[in-house]
């Protein structure tokens, strides 16, 4: 058996292949397109190797072209990969160092979704991408109604934006990107609910106070499997709403835990203001907590009940009770 650490960059990869013995085969620099791929390992059938990738930002394209090829591909946990590399007195995660922990059984790997849950990802974290950016233009032309004395409240809609645009041709480009970034979210959300309403776990999960169609999809693209998870535990802590307790002798303290994934985390978060407003249980627990140690120790609370519900629901396959 032979074990490949490719270090991926935009440009090119670095290569190295080593026997089970841990001695290099082969470590090579070169362009990244398929027909180099292929190039570099010739020889060496499908069966007869492994090869390892960090989650990088692009690793999804050499995913793909690998898997396309017939290769066995492993993800690696950028974060601890690199803790390790630290620990070999380098601050670089190489391709020499995948192999060698793919080899000796030690990489920490990165669960990968099947290509439905990342088409999933795609489609509700562009549609937050739009959000945000439209959020940020909008605010951009408020400021600038503001220094020119205009209150916006009683201009905000498409009919005075327009006059205004014309009237004004400072604000003009805003005020066309605005409109730009509306009709792109209104063309994605249309085909968020569509997916949403033929997806039976999406309909498992609308059936919860506080979740809808765009959410809903999003709770199920960062999820993935939910056999994944051997408890609601597991999910919670998945989504950072579980802190991570230091202790060092007598002293105890929370930390954060980075390793989590932060859109699961927001979406959920975003849900629970939503069901404390629509669902008696969730108020009555949110009041509860609220009155002793916050708002924001609340909301995490519902949402960390939320994410309990949500694993039993997806787990059973059961709609929302109740009780």
């Amino acid at each position: 058996m032979k074990y490949c650490g490719m270090d991926v960059h935009k440009e090119s990869i670095t290569a190295c292949i080593m026997d089970k013995e841990g001695n290099v085969v082969r470590h090579h620099t070169f362009p990244y397109n398929k027909e180099s791929i292929k190039a570099f390992l010739f020889g060496i059938s499908n069966a007869e190797i492994e090869i390892a990738i960090e989650a990088c930002g692009i690793w999804r394209g050499i995913y793909k072209v690998l898997k396309e090829l017939g290769y066995k591909v492993k993800l690696a946990n950028p974060n601890k990969t690199h803790n390790i590399a630290c620990r070999k007195k380098t601050d670089k995660v190489d391709s020499r160092i995948l192999a060698d922990l793919l080899r000796t059984n030690y990489l920490p790997e990165v669960y990968i979704p099947d290509e439905e849950m990342l088409r999933l990802r795609d489609i509700t974290r562009h549609k937050s991408n739009l959000t945000r950016l439209r959020v940020e233009i909008q605010a951009k032309i408020k400021g600038y109604l503001l220094r020119k004395g205009v209150k916006y409240g009683k201009i905000w809609n498409e009919k005075a934006l327009s006059k205004l645009a014309e009237d004004d041709p400072d604000i003009n480009n805003l005020i066309n990107v605005y409109w730009s970034l509306k009709e792109e979210e209104k063309e994605v959300m249309r085909r968020i609910r569509k997916i949403a309403k033929n997806m039976r776990e999406a309909n498992l999960l609308m059936s919860m106070p506080g979740i809808g169609e765009f959410s809903s999809l999003m709770i199920l693209a960062e999820i993935g499997d939910i056999r994944r998870f051997e408890s609601p535990k597991q999910l919670i802590s998945y989504a950072g709403l579980c802190p991570g307790i230091y202790q060092s002798g007598n002293t105890e303290r929370n930390v954060r835990n980075n390793a989590v994934n932060k859109w699961l985390k927001w979406i959920i978060y975003e849900c629970s203001g939503r069901a404390t407003m629509l669902d008696s249980r969730f108020q009555e627990y949110y009041y509860k907590i609220k009155q002793r140690k916050g708002f924001k120790v609340a909301r995490r609370a519902v949402a960390r009940k939320m994410l309990t519900i949500i694993w039993y629901m997806l787990t059973n396959e059961e709609t929302y009770r109740n009780n």
